[in-house]
This record gives C-alpha cells, structure tokens and sequence, in this order.
C-alpha cells in the first residue's frame, strides 16, 4: 500500500500546527482524523476540529473497537489473548536486549586495537539488530495467525464497522493520524483493516501517529528511573515513512547533546535515519525524498544535521 504524501509532525498538545502544515500542503476539502491512540478521549477533539477549520471527519475507531467487543465478545476474548501473549513475547526480547545491550556498549567502551575490536563491536550491534528483527517478525506471524484463526476480517461486527469506516474515507483525500498510546492505535488499525483503505491518500501522523506510520516503532528515554535507557523497538508500524525511525519528543527525552549516545542511537537504528520531532518541526515525503521544516536527524557520529532534500 503507498499513500500520495507522508507527512510527520511532533507532538501537538502545547502547540499544535497541524492546521498550519495543510495550509502549506493545499490541502482542501474534509480531512479524516484518527484519534483512537487517546483511547477513552478519543471524542475529546475540539482542538483539533479547530485546527482543522470544522472539516475534520473522525473515524472514531477506539470508539467503534468498543462496539464490536460488544457485540463478539468471543473476538474481545481472543484479542485480549492474544495481547498477552505480545506482552510475554516483549518481556522476552527486553531480557534479551538488555544483555545484549550492555555488551555492545561495553565493547565500544574498551580500549584497545580497532583491528582486534571494531570487529566484535560490529559482530554485538548486529546481534541486537538481529533481535529486533526477530520480535518484530514474531509478532507479525502472531497478528496473521489471530486474523486467521478468528476470521477477522469476516466477522459481523467488523464489517459492519469497516463499511461506516470505509464509506467516511471515502469522503477525503487526506487523513491526521494523531498520537497517544502507539500500540492502542495500531491495533483498531489492524482490527478494521485501514492500511488498504488509506491507499493514494496523503497521510499526517503526529507524535505517536508519526511513530505508526514507519516500519518500526521504537521506544526510548535516555533517563529513566531505572536501568540504563537501551532504545526497545515495540511493534512493527505500518511502513508507509521508507527510511526513516520517528523520534517525537527528542528534546525532552534523548539526550542531543550527548554525540556519543547519539551515535550508539544511530548505529543501532542504521540503515534508517532517526527524525527528531519536536515542536513545530515536520517532514514530507513526497515518494523519493524526505523534506521539510525545522526537523533534525542523526548524522553516523551521533551529531545533529538539518533535514534537507538533498541530505
């Protein structure tokens, strides 16, 4: 599925500029909006029908979700199993990381010979990258099979609701994707079987909805109360931002001015760039470049450069 445009934008809550980046994008007409990452407040969009002029047309999907675990309660059954089962299959990976984590890290601590070292930093990234990759490919194996198992996508109650949903994306062009709880907002996507539908449209994901729409969503805190801040990746987003890990909020939770933490970042998301997403800054892909205002990302030695079309 490839959308027309990609957009990615910070967090809105302080300081929302989604209605300022449409303008500059001319998009006109109804705009479809997806809030369901603010779970029980998903209604509470006042703000954002503002910043959209009164053409906003929610999707209401955390809303919808809760219609059809009403009407199947064996389909709420079964995707709260299976929601365990992620949350196990996470609390594996993160056991593992953090071993593999604290040996890659010490490795570039050590001193000594780069022909006897540079080898075995390597062999210790890639190790990790190896286990990323491997949750991200067991949990999608665990999606496809639930989807399968339970007959998904022809269960009554959700095609009820994905015919509401598909006749309202019918009406726009362009959809807002905005944040909250990442994984919440990923999973109604999954349930209705939006990826298909928001083919050829232009698509705004802000924070966390920036974070859904590239191939992997990665958590961090360079500062947490315990434990020493390795990056996780989380789930697999929908891989329609090539090329790029979104980073909302870096200000506040990476440390920028620390190169060399930033550079483990680097290495450890490579070949993807990280975009720092902070207040007021967005990219835009217009399928072959990324480009836009006010947006950092990574450079390999952990120093920060301005996006730009021809970086």
């Amino acid at each position: 599925m490839n959308a027309a445009r990609v957009v990615l934008l910070g967090p809105q809550f302080h300081d929302p500029t989604v209605g300022t980046v449409l303008k500059a994008l001319k998009v006109k007409g109804p705009v479809g909006t997806i809030t369901a990452g603010w779970q029980e407040l998903e209604a509470e969009d006042a703000g954002l029908q503002a910043q959209l002029g009164g053409r906003a047309v929610p999707l209401r999907l955390y809303e919808r979700s809760e219609r059809v675990w009403l009407s199947d309660p064996e389909l709420r059954v079964e995707h709260a199993l299976l929601q365990n089962d992620l949350k196990a299959l996470r609390e594996l990976y993160t056991s593992q990381l953090g071993h593999a984590a604290d040996a890659w890290v010490g490795l570039l601590e050590t001193d000594g010979p780069d022909h006897l070292l540079q080898p075995e930093r390597q062999a210790a990234l890639e190790a990790i990258q190896r286990l990323d990759a491997h949750l991200l490919d067991r949990i999608r194996a665990m999606r496809a099979d639930f989807e399968t198992r339970v007959g998904l996508h022809e269960r009554d109650a959700v095609v009820r609701a994905r015919a509401h949903i598909t006749a309202d994306l019918e009406r726009v062009s362009t959809v807002v994707i905005e944040g909250g709880h990442v994984a919440v907002l990923l999973n109604r996507i999954a349930l209705f079987g939006l990826s298909d539908l928001l083919a050829g449209k232009t698509l705004l994901g802000c924070a966390a909805g920036a974070m859904a729409l590239c191939s992997r969503v990665v958590l961090y805190d360079d500062s947490p109360a315990i434990g020493r801040g390795h990056a996780e990746v989380a789930v697999p987003g929908l891989g329609l931002a090539p090329g790029v890990v979104a980073l909302p909020d870096a200000v506040t939770r990476l440390r920028t001015e620390d190169p060399q933490r930033m550079r483990k970042l680097a290495l450890r998301l490579a070949p993807d760039r990280c975009a720092l997403l902070d207040a007021r800054g967005w990219i835009a892909w217009d399928g072959t470049a990324w480009s836009g205002p006010g947006v950092s990302r990574v450079r390999a030695d952990g120093t920060l450069e301005t996006w730009s079309r021809a970086a």
